[in-house]
Order: structure tokens, then C-alpha cells, then sequence
């Protein structure tokens, strides 16, 4: 990751390069940005968030910002094109997808079946991130043309990743640690359950644990307890909902199950320092 790369995310909402990924090996490293990986060569044993996966070529995998990525270990050959996108971006090029369908892309290893058709519209779509990224740096009076051109590309890849997904985001079979099974219990129940219930407690009972046991399993995997892990899967759909569709306050309030709209915007203002209102009009996003 060169600094270059570094430089454009916070100036442009997204920048892209293509990388050996040496600055992650036996380095702990928190994503600042969502990033979509994909791997051009090579071979890379890594972990996200505690779980370990095998990265190999033609293999796309999802990280939301705030994930924990470690590589264990890369072949001499390994490369991988890495696209960074701020909030603002990925939310907008998501917001197609439900949030149970966004559970299972990210954090998933995604692999077609290495056609050539398969290759070279995964190399098109990446070369036009290419141009569009190349022509951001060169004229900063197009970069909101080039980040509208961006969120559809992103979209794009989202709707080929889901095509050629098969399997929900499932820790491979060599990680066998059962905090690590439990992290990816409580987050898959959270993507099915979060409208509902946003109690620690009911997530525990489930999971036939204590809430000790629960804050303690997540703070190891994510660096946050369940209910700030919790709270902020719900302020991320509630912004979605805001700044993509035209549901009124109630009908958020009915689909998230909250008491009132009063209960709503005190929750919503206490997470993000604005009201439904102010962040309806004024589209602001929440880093």
C-alpha cells in the first residue's frame, strides 16, 4: 500500500492500487476504509477479525472499515489489486443490497469459475476503476463525477459478487477456536435480528453464554463490546435507510422497532451528533 494510495481516500471518497500486501504480514492492521481485495496471483493465509481464511487467485473478499486484518504468511508471487472506498461511497453503492445479503458478502472469500469471460470482466471493471481513479488525480473539478462513477462500478462488482457466491460468510474449516465460531454466531444472528432486538442479554441467551462472555469474545475479535458492535450495525442501516430511501420516521420507527419517533432521534442523535432530520436534509455521513 504506497502512500499515494494513502493520500487520495481522504481527498477523493476512494482510491485503488495494486500491492504484494507486505505491510499486513505478521502486522496487525485496522482497516480505516472499507476495502475489496482481489487476488491477481499468488497465494495468502490471513485472518479478519480472528477468523482465518486462504486467499488464492482469482478470490474476491469484502472487509468493512474497523476490521482487524493480520497475514500470516504470502508466496513470493502474491498480488493483489485493493480498492478503498470511504463510508459515504460504500453506503451509497449498498444500498441496493439488504443487510442480511451484505452479511453474507462480507467478510466472505468469493470465487467464480476462473473462465476467461469470468477473468476479463473482473480485469474491464477493474482497468475502468483505473480510469476513473486517473482522472480524479488529474482533475479535482471532476472528483464528484468520478465518485458517481465509482459508487455504480462498486455496485457492479457487489451484483457479481452476489451472483457468484456460494457460500455465507463461515469461517474456513482449519479455524477451529470456538471464540472465534462464536463471533461469527453472534454476528450472523445480529444481521437476521438487529431490527428487532438490540439487547446484549437476548444475543447471550441465544448464544447459551454469559454477557461477560459475550463482550469479551467480541472485544478480542472487533476491539469493541457487543453493544457498541450492536448499536453500530444499527446506526449504519438506519443511515442507508435515511439517505437511500424515502421512508418516513415512522416507518423507520416500525421497521427497527423502536418505542416512538422521539426514542428514535434521541438514539440516532446520541450515535452521530445529528437529528433524523438534519441528516435527511443535508446528506451528512458519519465517519
Amino acid at each position: 500500500m504506497n502512500n499515494i494510495y494513502l493520500k487520495k481516500l481522504p481527498h477523493y471518497g476512494f482510491a485503488t492500487t495494486q500491492s504484494s500486501l507486505q505491510q499486513f504480514v505478521q502486522h496487525v492492521y485496522q482497516l480505516q476504509h472499507t476495502s475489496i481485495f482481489y487476488c491477481i496471483s499468488g497465494e495468502a493465509l490471513f485472518t479478519i477479525d480472528g477468523n482465518k481464511y486462504r486467499f488464492t487467485t482469482g478470490q474476491i473478499i469484502i472487509c468493512p472499515m474497523g476490521s482487524n486484518i493480520l497475514l500470516l504468511d504470502i508466496t513470493s508471487d502474491f498480488s493483489a489489486r485493493l480498492l478503498g472506498l470511504s463510508k459515504h461511497i460504500w453506503l451509497a453503492a449498498r444500498s441496493s443490497f439488504s443487510p442480511e445479503v451484505m452479511q453474507t458478502l462480507e467478510r466472505a472469500i468469493h470465487q467464480g469459475n476462473n473462465s476467461a469471460l469470468e477473468t476479463e470482466f473482473i480485469s474491464n471493471l477493474f482497468r475502468q476503476i483505473d480510469i476513473i481513479d486517473e482522472e480524479a488525480a488529474n482533475s479535482y473539478e471532476n472528483a464528484e463525477f468520478c465518485r458517481e462513477n465509482i459508487i455504480l462500478a462498486v455496485n457492479t462488482l457487489l451484483l457479481y459478487i452476489q451472483r457468484i457466491s456460494k457460500h455465507s460468510l463461515q469461517p474456513q474449516k482449519d479455524n477451529t477456536e470456538s471464540q472465534d465460531k462464536l463471533f461469527y454466531n453472534f454476528r450472523t444472528l445480529l444481521g437476521k435480528k438487529f431490527r428487532e432486538n438490540r439487547s446484549v442479554q437476548y444475543y447471550a441467551d441465544q448464544l447459551k453464554i454469559s454477557t461477560r462472555q459475550l463482550n469479551s469474545i467480541c472485544q478480542r475479535a472487533s476491539g469493541q463490546n457487543a453493544k457498541e458492535i450492536i448499536d453500530h450495525y444499527t446506526i449504519i442501516e438506519l443511515q442507508v435507510a435515511l439517505m437511500y430511501s424515502h421512508k418516513s420516521f415512522q416507518e423507520l420507527v416500525n421497521e427497527f422497532s423502536f418505542p416512538d419517533q422521539s426514542y428514535l432521534n434521541r438514539y440516532f442523535k446520541r450515535h452521530t451528533g445529528y437529528s433524523l432530520s438534519e441528516f435527511r436534509a443535508h446528506g451528512v455521513m458519519v465517519e
